[in-house]
């Protein structure tokens, strides 16, 4: 009813497309039909909702279109328990019972929308703008009715079976004679027909778009009984129910027609004679401007009023109080609500909104609303008897149920057939494609494959039964297979048996001579890197000397740990006491080194773990070292004197080193971790302020000056620098393993630069983010790595003291000492993709399809396996060659020897020793004097792989440890806790597996004094 009413009345603007009539803003828009300018946006009234409202939604669905028409025509079917409506788009659905469930849904015009539809016994009737539809309920068309005189319609009525009544915008009524399809013209004075209602009498209430209403005698339509305005500007929709009239509209203002909030309700007995009913009808205040109304059929003298933003009021058209109106919301997802229906037994109200949605309410405590008192059945389309569905592996069924047809003489079923007829047998599968083995990544036992698309989309091959596919299947299966896990990698679970001896298992799992070290405990998953810390003489023979009076010494505890190797003979041990002290530790638990007591989580990164361990025991063992020196040296000092030296107030790191001895040798004040730092004070005391921070990776670092504060970059390269040139203190541990240099600060805003002197104990690998760089070495992926990292470059937030505030900071390190054993870190998970490239060196490339003549970006450089662009200078399988072979060199095989060359400005130039020619000079390595600043020169080291500590990713995931026993020999040996085997040097250097990642690499130089392990073992 809506969409005519949007279309009744005239005014200034006009559509050229549509051609028809709109109203105006002022008035009541169409979204649907106006766009642009013409578009008006409806503001929601606030309203209080009404918790006692008689009706509330029972189901609410978006129409067939409803994504891009809107609800145009809504009915309740007078026969059936269904519900009709019509669309903008010439569309009709009917939705079947309360739950609204889609009955049948067809076309009654290519582009009209459906204006009006009522409902007869034999179909509907659908009203478009120039035709009238006739369809049986299931959806099959019957006739289409269209003649010159209809221009414009907008409503029907059903006069009687053979009979209707039909009006638009013209100034014609036309009455059609459904027997013979013929029609009628009535011409009417008014302005259009927009409406037509009855109120069960021989009255019907033909409503005009100007805001007249005409009454009319249904059996003689033709002359008008009564005809009074009821609006001042436009009607918007009127009802009758017996002698009662009710209407609402627009009234005219001086800006304009303004919709009035009040419906008019009128007494048509009173109007006949009349020329005006002012004073017979009186007005129903709402609380908001009505759109719509509809009379209760059920009740007398009960109507509901709807609103166009969804408010609905039930009237009480006898009582005129406001508060007697039961009052609630239609969710119209925030459009305009246009049309509206109630059922012949008022149980239930339908409302449909321009965003295509249709919402059917009914009383609260009815849940099943019934439509129509005397409802005929339905019909539904017959279910189709067939055959019962039975899976064909299903052994209890009885096929003798199923009727079978008669067969011609000497034909016979497949149930008669021999038994070898009915033997089962499988097609055997092809191999798994070459390409997917190649880039699998592994997830515990899944492996994750990206789709090579050599075959179609759910396409399984299998292997035919020929001798050429019987041989390429076996060649394939002994070339190609998945690589597994060795035994000897996995993590050893002995379970200890008290009533008889576990000598055989212990026996099977080492028969080196080698002691191992058990895995029973928690926190055991250092074993590893204990087996590389006793295996490396100089730092085996510094532990086994190390004594002092403090009671949890992890530099005490190796020791005993060590001695305890020495005396094993071969059995193995625990490291019960070491653990002990580990624990105690309160660094070691800041730093999540500590693992409950239940023992690793599957969860738990054991490469970053046993990483930060790796640098924890080195700047542990050389701080503990270090401080049982100056304890000594201070207890010297205090023997020789008889008073105690003065100190000055304001450092409180050498206040710590001047604590005083108890009886039995320990130190009142206990030491406490800090960073690495060389560069403290040794003689003198200088009055200065001593600051701690907390960075954000869990060391702390007591800084000396204000000034030296900066945010510690997130690395795994744990630095102190400092600007004052003293005297560098070392020990045994830094000796060894610490790299010097010098960092250079540049401040990005002012161009202040800063020099400081920092040490660190390990070397964490920096993989490159983005293209490789350009002018490196082509072959040397690792050895890239190496003098990346140590001579890093980065930049990072610090404080400047001229800004006098944290700026972005360009760090530039220079080295200016070489360690004789090199500690690398090489990083997490996230870079295992790093070294499995370059691997399947058996497995021959796949020539992929759409191949592109277009040069790479990175010309001889490229090191992409697979590159698809064509490079220069040379062919294409030779460079398909070069970047397998370059890559496997580069990314998984590591090198056995470095050859390090440190240049006078504080570079380093790392090659591999066998691309090193032999006619250049070994220059011997230069150490800095200690008293003096360090002076670069040009030097060079011979680093030698020792050992290497490798994550297994099985399930649990392991660690395990390479050390090489014999340098004569070059004989490896792997430890995995109590299991320790022989290994080839191939299988230590290679890392292009899928299961086996490195973590903590130990290079050592010939200047380390490494005396043989056969020797170092020896009790």
């Amino acid at each position: 009813m809506l969409s005519g009413f949007r279309n009744a009345v005239k005014s200034d603007e006009y559509h050229p497309s549509t051609m028809e009539y709109h109203y105006s803003d002022l008035c009541l828009p169409t979204e649907h039909l106006l766009a642009g300018p013409y578009a008006a946006e409806f503001t929601p009234q606030y309203m209080v909702p009404n918790h006692d409202a008689e009706y509330e939604v029972r189901s609410s669905v978006l129409v067939d279109g409803g994504d891009r028409f809107g609800v145009s025509a809504v009915v309740f079917d007078k026969f059936e328990e269904l519900i009709w409506m019509g669309n903008q788009g010439g569309h009709v659905t009917s939705y079947y019972g309360p739950n609204m469930q889609k009955y049948t849904s067809f076309q009654v015009h290519e582009s009209e929308e459906v204006r009006d539809i009522i409902t007869v016994e034999q179909g509907i009737y659908a009203l478009t703008k120039t035709a009238l539809r006739h369809q049986i309920r299931r959806g099959i068309p019957k006739n289409t009715f269209r003649s010159d005189n209809m221009t414009d319609m907008q409503c029907l009525y059903q006069v009687s079976t053979t009979k209707l009544l039909m009006g638009g915008h013209q100034d014609k009524l036309l009455e059609l004679d459904l027997t013979s399809m013929k029609d009628t013209v009535i011409p009417i004075q008014e302005e259009g027909c927009a409406v037509l209602r009855s109120g069960g009498g021989s009255l019907v209430a033909c409503g005009s778009a100007d805001g007249m209403v005409a009454l009319r005698d249904i059996r003689t339509p033709k002359a008008t009984e009564h005809t009074f305005r009821a609006h001042s500007a436009c009607l918007s929709d009127l009802d009758m129910q017996g002698d009662l009239l009710i209407t609402c509209g627009f009234t005219q203002s001086v800006g304009g027609a303004v919709a009035e909030p009040y419906v008019i309700v009128w007494d048509v007995r009173c109007l006949r004679g009349q020329n005006t009913g002012g004073s017979n009808a009186w007005s129903l205040q709402t609380r908001s401007p009505p759109l719509l109304l509809h009379f209760l059929p059920a009740f007398s003298g009960r109507a509901v009023a709807l609103s166009a933003d969804g408010h609905v009021a039930l009237l009480h058209l006898n009582a005129a109080q406001e508060e007697n109106q039961s009052v609630f919301q239609v969710d119209t997802h925030s459009s305009v609500c246009s049309v509206m229906d109630v059922s012949s037994t008022s149980q239930a109200l339908v409302f449909g909104d321009q965003a295509g949605h249709l919402h059917l309410f009914s009383p609260q405590h009815n849940h099943e609303p019934v439509f129509n008192n005397f409802s005929r059945a339905t019909e539904f389309a017959d279910q189709v008897v067939g055959l019962p569905f039975v899976n064909f592996n299903d052994t209890n069924f009885q096929f003798s149920t199923v009727p079978l047809p008669q067969l011609s003489s000497g034909s016979k079923w497949f149930n008669v057939l021999p038994e070898e007829f009915f033997k089962r047998s499988f097609r055997r599968p092809k191999q798994v494609d070459p390409e997917v083995l190649k880039t699998m990544k592994m997830q515990g036992p899944i492996g994750y494959a990206p789709n090579p698309k050599t075959f179609k989309r759910n396409q399984m091959p299998y292997v035919e039964d020929t001798f050429e596919d019987l041989a390429a299947a076996k060649l394939n299966e002994s070339k190609y297979s998945p690589q597994p896990i060795p035994k000897h990698y996995q993590k050893v679970e002995l379970r200890y048996n008290k009533h008889s001896p576990n000598d055989i298992d212990l026996e099977n799992c080492n028969k080196t001579g080698y002691p191992g070290i058990e895995s029973t405990l928690p926190n055991s998953y250092c074993n590893s890197m204990l087996q590389v810390l006793y295996y490396t003489p100089p730092v085996k023979s510094t532990l086994l000397a190390h004594t002092c009076a403090k009671e949890f010494c992890l530099s005490c505890e190796l020791g005993f740990l060590f001695r305890m190797l020495d005396t094993s003979g071969g059995a193995p041990c625990q490291a019960n006491n070491f653990l002990r002290a580990f624990r105690t530790v309160p660094e070691a638990a800041a730093l999540g080194l500590i693992l409950p007591d239940r023992g690793p989580d599957s969860r738990v990164d054991l490469i970053a773990l046993i990483q930060s361990w790796n640098r924890f025991i080195l700047h542990q063992i050389h701080y503990e070292i270090l401080e049982t020196r100056k304890k000594e040296t201070e207890l010297a000092v205090l023997t020789q004197n008889s008073s105690p030296p003065k100190v000055r107030a304001g450092n409180a790191k050498q206040a710590r080193s001047l604590a005083t001895p108890n009886m039995n040798g320990q130190y009142t004040e206990e030491y406490q971790y800090t960073e690495l730092e060389f560069l403290g004070p040794s003689t003198e005391f200088e009055q200065e302020e001593f600051g701690r921070e907390v960075r954000e990776d869990g060391w702390q670092a007591r800084e000396e000056g204000a000034g030296d504060t900066e945010p510690a970059p997130n690395c795994e390269n744990h630095e102190l620098p400092n600007n004052r040139q003293v005297e560098r203190e070392e020990s045994e541990i830094s000796h060894l393993f610490a790299i010097g240099r010098n960092q250079l600060n540049r401040c990005l805003k002012c161009n202040k630069e800063e020099e400081r002197e920092s040490v660190v104990l390990a070397c964490a690998l920096q993989y490159p983010t983005g293209a490789p760089r350009e002018g490196g070495d082509a072959r040397g992926g690792f050895v890239e790595l190496v003098r990346a990292s140590l001579a890093a470059r980065r930049s990072t937030p610090a404080w400047c003291e001229n800004c006098a505030r944290f700026t972005p900071t360009t760090q530039r390190g220079r080295i200016v000492r070489l360690p004789p054993i090199l500690a690398i870190n090489c990083g997490g998970p996230h870079e295992k993709a790093y070294w499995m490239k370059g691997n399947q060196k058996d497995v021959p490339e796949v020539v992929r399809r759409g191949g592109s003549s277009k040069p790479c970006r990175y010309g001889l450089h490229c090191a992409r396996p697979g590159c698809r662009f064509k490079h220069p200078d040379r062919p294409a399988s030779a460079s398909a060659s070069s970047r397998r072979s370059d890559s496997r060199e580069s990314h998984c095989v590591l090198p056995h020897q470095l050859l390090i060359r440190l240049q006078a400005d504080g570079d380093v130039i790392i090659n591999d020793k066998t691309d090193q020619s032999p006619t250049e000079p070994h220059t011997p390595r230069s150490k800095p004097d200690k008293n003096k600043k360090p002076v670069t020169t040009q030097s060079e080291e011979e680093y030698t792989l020792q050992a290497a500590v490798v994550c297994v990713e099985d399930n649990p995931k392991n660690l395990v440890a390479y050390v090489q026993t014999s340098k004569e020999d070059s004989q490896w040996h792997l430890f995995n806790d109590l299991s320790i085997v022989p290994v080839s040097a191939e299988e230590v250097f290679q890392f292009g597996s899928w299961w086996k990642t490195p973590c903590v690499l130990f290079y050592s130089t010939p200047s380390a004094s490494l005396a043989p392990l056969e020797e170092a073992v020896a009790s």
